[in-house]
């Protein structure tokens, strides 16, 4: 029995959470800034689909795997006119904008943003 109990103990130790996320709002891009070199910055009416302690801005690493790509789309929605909604899996500080208790959502390589007419 001492066995089982250890053996229970060591493998639930292995658990793992999945993170969930959540879809923004779908709303035109208002503002985009290119932060010194470590991101883009997007403002619209988005609200706070990963619960984070600012809405209505999503921030893009440029550690993101599909960055340029991601940039170019936000771009093109923007010149547009045309409307984003975003998957969002993560709460970030970008320090430029606030102090580091400050938590921004974040497009992450596991979440996904459409183009939308």
């Amino acid at each position: 029995m001492k066995i089982r109990v250890i053996l229970f103990l060591f493998l639930t130790s292995f658990v793992t959470f999945a993170e969930a996320g959540n879809w923004s709002q779908t709303a035109e891009p208002t503002r985009i800034d290119i932060e010194r070199g470590n991101g883009v910055m997007i403002y619209g009416a988005f609200g706070n689909a990963g619960e984070c302690s600012t809405s209505n801005k999503v921030f893009i690493e440029k550690s993101h795997p599909q960055y340029d790509k991601v940039y170019a789309m936000v771009l093109a929605a923007f010149a547009s006119n045309k409307k984003l909604r975003i998957y969002i899996h993560s709460c970030k500080p970008v320090t430029w904008y606030a102090v580091k208790e400050t938590t921004f959502n974040t497009l992450t390589s596991a979440g996904a943003i459409n183009i939308i007419k």
